[in-house]
C-alpha cells in the first residue's frame, strides 16, 4: 500500500466521520441560540453531549428502522435539542448520587453502633 492510498482512505474516514456528526453539531449549535447567557464552559460540555447523543441516537434509529439517513438525522437533531437541556438535570443528578453513594453503602454494609 504506498502514501497516496493511505492518505486517501484517510481522507475519505476523516469526511464520513464530519459529514455524520455535521446534523447533530448543528442541532446543538441551535440550541445554544436560544441560550445567550451561559458560560463558555457550559456551551462546551453540552455541546459535546449533545453532538455525542444525536451521533449515537442517529445510529440507532437507522439500526432499529432502517430509515435513510436524512430522516434520521432529522429526528437525531430533535435529540440533540433534547440532550442540551437535560445536560445540566443528567450531571446535577450523578453528582447528587455519587456523594451520597459511600454513606449508603456504609449503612448497607456496616454494623450500626448503638
Amino acid at each position: 500500500m504506498d502514501l497516496r492510498t493511505i492518505l486517501h482512505l484517510a481522507f475519505d474516514h476523516c469526511a464520513e466521520a464530519v459529514g455524520s456528526l455535521t446534523p447533530s453539531l448543528i442541532g446543538s449549535a441551535v440550541a445554544q441560540a436560544w441560550k445567550p447567557a451561559m458560560s463558555w464552559r457550559d456551551r462546551m460540555l453540552q455541546w459535546l453531549v449533545g453532538s455525542t447523543v444525536s451521533y449515537y441516537a442517529t445510529l440507532a434509529i437507522v439500526a432499529v428502522t432502517d430509515w435513510n439517513g436524512f430522516v434520521a438525522q432529522s429526528i437525531a437533531f430533535g435529540i440533540a435539542l433534547l440532550a442540551f437541556d437535560a445536560t445540566p438535570r443528567v450531571v446535577k443528578a450523578a453528582i447528587d448520587t455519587l456523594v451520597s453513594l459511600p454513606g449508603r453503602i456504609a449503612d448497607r454494609f456496616l454494623p450500626k453502633k448503638g
